[in-house]
């Protein structure tokens, strides 16, 4: 299967697997539930969580991955996703 961007071994680049469909997900996921479904460590979706690599939000105490702004960069032609792509102001 073939990938849309390359991964490094710092966790600060995003893999994502051709034919995920981020559509099926509801629009905020833990990073457990996140990390499952691309099938990632915890402790590397942890890592793209606090590089800012990918969108979260917070809700009260936790962080969640926000799913759909992922989805809707993916459909707009994002294709990597690097560390402080999503810095929180």
């Amino acid at each position: 299967m073939s990938t849309d961007t390359e991964s490094n071994t710092n966790g600060t680049t995003l893999q994502l697997k051709q034919g995920i469909s981020f559509s099926v997900l509801p629009p905020l996921l833990s990073r457990e539930h996140f990390a499952h479904f691309v099938g990632a460590t915890l402790d590397t979706v942890r890592g793209w969580a606090q590089t800012d690599t990918i969108p979260t939000v917070k809700v009260g105490r936790h962080r969640l991955i926000n799913i759909a702004k992922l989805t809707e960069d993916l459909n707009s032609g994002k294709s990597s996703f690097c560390q402080g792509d999503y810095s929180r102001d």
